[in-house]
């Protein structure tokens, strides 16, 4: 477990949000949907100590298609880089329509592979191999390595949860509507509460 494995398969929407005014109130909504990364780089919260690394990011942006500023099946959750790289540009990959491990590979380097067109369009686009982000990238690889050999219980610090998940389960989350009122008794905050919370991911 490098903490850079692309998923194999797309995204499957566990959560059915719907109704909120305001985009920023799917956030929580999000974190738990996206397991608190970037669905582009990885990135996790826990690697974070500072709040607004993490933005939501609009797939079609809302410049070509403003009905979906507040539909949760156009929302995603990225990091700062990532959503500013994006920005308005149109042909990025859908991470629900296809898996990114099909599309790129994160070597021992830091350096990220594309493995088909979709690949060169992601890492052109959010400048995944910028000098600074393969080095980044490439520490983190090197440390969390390193950790899992020798201090297992800082590895799980930095491959664990955050403290803070969210309760999405009524009445503690309000939202107008919801297409997937079930998932909410299976979010993160819920597993952590059954004690089905795994330590790493």
């Amino acid at each position: 477990m490098t903490g850079f494995e692309y998923p194999q398969i797309p995204h499957a929407r566990r959560h059915g949000p719907e109704g909120y005014a305001e985009y920023e109130s799917y956030r929580d909504w999000l974190r738990d949907e996206f397991t608190f990364r970037c669905v582009f780089c990885l990135e996790r919260e826990v690697w974070y100590s500072r709040p607004g690394a993490f933005h939501i990011d609009h797939f079609v942006p809302t410049s070509t298609d403003p009905s979906g500023k507040c539909e949760y099946a156009n929302l995603l959750y990225a990091c700062a880089t990532c959503n500013l790289a994006k920005s308005n540009i149109l042909g990025v990959p859908d991470p629900c329509r296809i898996g990114f491990g099909q599309c790129l590979r994160v070597q021992e380097s830091g350096e990220v592979e594309a493995l088909n067109q979709e690949g060169e369009k992601l890492i052109m686009v959010l400048q995944l191999n910028s000098p600074s982000s393969v080095r980044h990238r490439s520490r983190w690889i090197r440390n969390l390595a390193h950790l899992q050999l020798t201090y297992p219980e800082l590895f799980a610090e930095y491959m664990g949860f955050p403290d803070d998940l969210p309760d999405l389960r009524p009445p503690r989350k309000h939202v107008p509507t919801n297409h997937k009122p079930e998932a909410a008794d299976n979010c993160y905050f819920a597993l952590r509460e059954r004690g089905e919370l795994p330590p790493v991911y």
